[in-house]
């Protein structure tokens, strides 16, 4: 499979008072603060959280191959997709949404957590790929 480059900016307006041009290649940068925990490859095993693959684009809490707490299932069932809005919540305080998550990152720059959400959606399933 050949991977697709993302030479478009998405526009990103997720808690933000004006649009922003969010840039992938800023997003990937910033995901080496990540790595730690997750990978983000196609077919990557899970590490302490888990593998970030097509994240934008699957469920909340749906690899099977990663044990999640009991309290993100139930978070989980209560926002079963990732939207942007959502994950932006998450990057900035994952710990306010489910209390006890192993989840150490916080991110307080709006454009950096648009640039990491545009790097998620680049890192999956591309709309019309198969």
């Amino acid at each position: 499979m050949i991977k697709t480059l993302l030479t478009a900016t998405v526009l990103f307006t997720a808690g933000c008072s004006s649009l922003y041009a969010a840039d992938v290649a800023k997003g990937e940068k910033g995901f080496k603060k990540c790595k730690s925990c997750h990978s983000i490859a196609e077919g990557d095993k899970n590490k302490t959280g888990p593998n970030l693959w097509n994240i934008m684009n699957r469920g909340v809490g749906t690899n099977e191959d990663y044990k999640y707490s009991k309290k993100f299932a139930a978070w989980a069932e209560e926002n079963p997709e990732w939207t942007d809005e959502l994950m932006d919540a998450w990057l900035t305080n994952s710990k306010k949404l489910v209390k006890g998550t192993k989840m150490m990152y916080k991110e307080k720059k709006e454009t950096k957590r648009a640039d990491l959400i545009a790097y998620l959606h680049s890192m999956g399933e591309q709309p019309g790929e198969e």
